[in-house]
């Protein structure tokens, strides 16, 4: 689950430069809608509809889907571990010549964050059978 939520953090730095006023980027790193918004650049009254619609969809699917913080540790455990560790890793084994010790370090990070993947992919996967075929 925690993956999931560090999915982000590329995203960031972007967002930061893309801000008329930079001094408000943590405000928007704590709540989606003010980024989305942002984005949008709408009137006082179109971007109240917008988040009200933001609100309210976020409860109905948090009400709809009783799993749906499963569904998101499986996508974290998933793809968040493969694009935010594995595929860097390997990309950049790739691009570069890396020195012996580098090639180490990055051969660590690679089983570790394989690991992480492989049990946690399994272990949201067992749990989202278990809780879809009713047997708690």
């Amino acid at each position: 689950m925690y993956t999931f939520c560090y999915c982000g953090h590329a995203v960031f730095p972007t967002i930061c430069n893309s801000m008329k006023d930079k001094s408000q980027f943590p405000k928007p790193t704590c709540h989606i809608t003010p980024i989305i918004i942002n984005i949008f650049y709408c009137k006082f009254i179109v971007s109240y509809f917008i988040r009200t619609f933001l609100v309210i969809s976020t409860v109905i699917v948090a009400l709809t889907i009783p799993f749906f913080g499963y569904v998101m540790t499986f996508t974290g455990a998933l793809l968040g571990v493969t694009v935010s560790i594995l595929l860097p890793c390997l990309c950049y084994l790739k691009i570069k010549k890396p020195s012996y010790l580098e090639v180490v370090f990055i051969g660590m990070i690679l089983v570790f964050g394989s690991s992480v993947a492989i049990s946690g992919t399994y272990t949201s996967l067992k749990t989202l059978l278990v809780i879809s075929r009713g047997d708690r």
